[in-house]
């Protein structure tokens, strides 16, 4: 009978593999929130801002024409800031699944 080859593989010290245990877990439970929170309340503060800015400006048109415009450039530039803030979210994730490899 031919003997069969038994592969092992190296395992970290049990220590070792606890702190890398520990670093994951910190990094997606407690880091990763806390950065997703911190860029949502930033953006979200930013949004609050410009729509405030906004408002007063479309109380200062004089006419429909000028307020259609002004609502068509707001609504242009507030979707191009939502696709950034999902890009800078994304970002924020990747980050973390980089640390995490790390």
């Amino acid at each position: 009978m031919d003997s069969e080859t038994v592969t092992q593989f190296p395992t970290a010290p049990p220590a070792e593999a606890l702190k890398t245990g520990i670093g994951i877990w910190r990094a997606f439970a407690v880091d990763l929130p806390l950065r997703v929170a911190a860029e949502t309340m930033r953006f979200t503060s930013r949004r609050f801002q410009a729509r405030a800015d906004h408002l007063a400006a479309l109380a200062a048109c004089a006419s429909l024409k000028d307020a259609f415009e002004l609502q068509t450039a707001f609504v242009t530039k507030s979707m191009a800031e939502y696709q950034a803030e999902a890009a800078t979210l994304s970002h924020e994730v990747s980050e973390a699944a980089a640390l995490k490899a790390a």
